[in-house]
């Protein structure tokens, strides 16, 4: 099968060649499609510019270099520089399963040289990687358990490799609230974290009027939360011309010293929140105002049942029931 290489495998980076001697004149058996591929043309491009930051900025060099991997995923070479990558910033899993795949691509691919750089950083690793086990009090039909932005299930619970660091656990079950954790883990520690038994989602039953008046209430909540944040964050960049730390120059725009700068970027990120706050209390405003005026006479319940989804993407919250 004929593999279209890159760049990153004709021309091994200078960070390769000082973590790993002698290996920079390896991949010139690979050999170029005539025809340009304008993915592998963005992925060169990436590791070039990746390899020009190596020694001025290593976590953007890094960055780039796993750019260009998605671009390239056939490409051994930037495939190295990422598993080199993540072993300096102390990625211990990660490193590994990207050696892992620097060793079985390169034994696929006929490149002694690239299995056994991998074998070597991976004997000097594997013993250093920490391990999580998740223990559930409770089990429960579909459980969803994201640990960061992965999906465990089954064996994964058990003795799962993890980067030394903070890690982030959502557990989430239907008709039961989510549970979330935050655990710290060092090199080559063996953690167990017990999930304790989720509690039951909200139920609330009331007439199709009285659903309508809490939506509402909970929107003009929103509404007003969203305004006060837009004018706080008003104040806040306001603040910044008046203590001089900014200032406006006609026909060139404003220009603010470092702490002005950080201070203006931090009353944006306030204003963007509170108009996304303001709109979805409109939403929920006008959606509850439109149950209140339109609900029957009657006085029969109704059921409105609040339910977590989770995903790997996000977390929210579903709201179902009959009106």
């Amino acid at each position: 099968m004929r593999i279209v290489r890159g760049l990153a495998d004709l021309v091994l980076a200078a960070f390769v060649v000082a973590e790993i001697g002698g290996l920079g004149g390896f991949g010139a058996r690979a050999h170029a499609d005539p025809t340009p591929d304008p993915k592998i043309q963005r992925a060169d491009q990436l590791f070039a510019e990746a390899k020009a930051l190596l020694s001025s900025n290593l976590l953007e060099a890094c960055k780039k270099f796993k750019e260009s991997l998605q671009e390239n995923p056939a490409a051994i070479g930037t495939l190295l520089n990422v598993a080199l990558c993540d072993e300096k910033l102390g990625h211990v899993a990660s490193a590994v399963r990207e050696f892992s795949d620097v060793r079985t691509q390169g034994k696929e691919q006929g490149l002694p040289e690239h299995v056994r750089a991998a074998e070597e950083h991976l004997r000097a690793l594997e013993p250093t990687i920490p391990h999580l086990t998740i223990r559930l009090t409770e089990q429960l039909p579909e459980t969803k358990i994201l640990l960061d932005d992965t999906l465990l299930v089954g064996d994964a619970l058990i003795n799962h490799p993890v980067d030394p660091g903070e890690l982030v656990i959502v557990v989430s079950a239907p008709t039961r609230l989510p549970y979330r954790a935050k655990v710290t883990i060092g090199v080559a520690e063996h953690k167990d974290v017990v999930i304790p038994a989720l509690a039951k989602s909200v139920t609330i039953r009331a007439s199709r009027g009285r659903i309508g008046q809490i939506t509402t209430i909970i929107g003009g909540a929103a509404i007003g939360t969203g305004l006060g944040l837009g004018l706080y964050a008003r104040h806040l960049y306001n603040k910044q011309f008046d203590d001089g730390r900014c200032q406006h120059i006609p026909n060139m725009g404003d220009f603010c010293q470092a702490s002005g700068q950080s201070q203006t970027e931090r009353a944006r990120t306030f204003g963007n929140i509170g108009t996304v706050v303001g709109v979805v209390g409109v939403l929920a405003a006008g959606v509850g105002a439109y149950l209140w005026v339109r609900a029957p006479g009657d006085t029969s319940d109704k059921k409105l049942i609040v339910m977590p989804e989770v995903s790997p993407d996000g977390l929210g919250i579903v709201a179902a029931g009959r009106f």
